[in-house]
């Protein structure tokens, strides 16, 4: 899919593609999140921390320069790019809870929550 303001592109169309990506996204940043799950012991603590570390990492530099050249090129509104970059700093909760290093994930967390497992 071509990351194009072609002004034949029909916008129906390209939110539509916007909207496919983004699932296809979800179910990938999932798979991500199990596979460091699977390298994580539960409640292995804060010596597992580079796990949580990486995975933050990982899609600050690759998903979310794509996330920002979807709303540019409107392919997904402002919006929907915030909503889902937080959920996928919540899956790095998520592996942060696994390690124990949080508590708990907190409904709607995102990336304002991030800040909880560095301290």
């Amino acid at each position: 899919m071509p990351l194009s303001r072609k002004p034949d592109l029909d916008p129906e169309i390209r939110r539509q593609h916007g909207v496919e990506e983004l699932d296809h996204l979800r179910r990938r940043v999932g798979l991500w999140r199990e596979d460091f799950l699977r390298q994580a012991p539960p409640g292995g603590g804060r010596e597992w921390l580079f796990l949580v570390r990486e995975f933050h990492a990982e899609i600050d530099e690759w998903l979310y320069p794509y996330v920002r050249r979807l709303v540019e090129t409107e392919h997904i509104t402002a919006v929907e790019g915030a909503d889902f970059m937080d959920y996928c700093y919540r899956q790095v909760l998520m592996v942060a809870h696994h390690l124990g290093i949080i508590e708990d994930v907190p409904e709607g967390a995102g990336f304002d929550a991030l800040p909880v497992i560095y301290r």
